[in-house]
């Protein structure tokens, strides 16, 4: 089974909070565990900050999620100036720039980031799912 969701969001603060509980709930139907959640919400939350930071102003941003069997994609697009990935200078370690990228690295299992056409970024975030056993009724 596959199951996925796609939210047309506003660069506004607002939506990353509500984009993390949308997710949380859905992980959650799906027996993923707290743990693997609270990862997820992390991540996820770091990719929209950024793309509500980094989007032209009066864009709107992109957020789909594919659950699958054994892992969560999520694909977190905007309309911002954009950058050239390879280019991006490891940041310092007390620096406050750079410092989602490097959360969602460490708790993510793949990150890809590139340029989308015709402008902007696009974040694909990739996390395998543990479960629990769902509870009898």
């Amino acid at each position: 089974m596959e199951v996925r969701l796609s939210l047309s969001l506003p660069r506004d603060r607002s939506t990353v909070p509500l984009t993390r509980r949308v997710l949380d709930s859905a992980l959650a139907v799906f027996c993923v565990t707290r743990d693997c959640r609270d990862d997820i919400g992390l991540a996820v939350g770091e990719a929209c900050a950024n793309a509500v930071q980094h989007a032209d102003a009066g864009a709107d941003y992109e957020v789909t999620v594919t659950i699958q069997e054994d892992r969560c994609i999520i694909d977190v697009v905007d309309e911002g100036a954009g950058l050239d990935p390879a280019a991006l200078p490891d940041p310092e370690p007390d620096a406050e720039a750079g410092r989602g990228l490097r959360i969602i690295h460490a708790l993510a299992d793949m990150v890809e980031l590139r340029r989308a056409q015709p402008r902007g970024m696009a974040l694909r975030i990739v996390k395998l799912l543990t479960r629990t056993m769902p509870a009898l009724p």
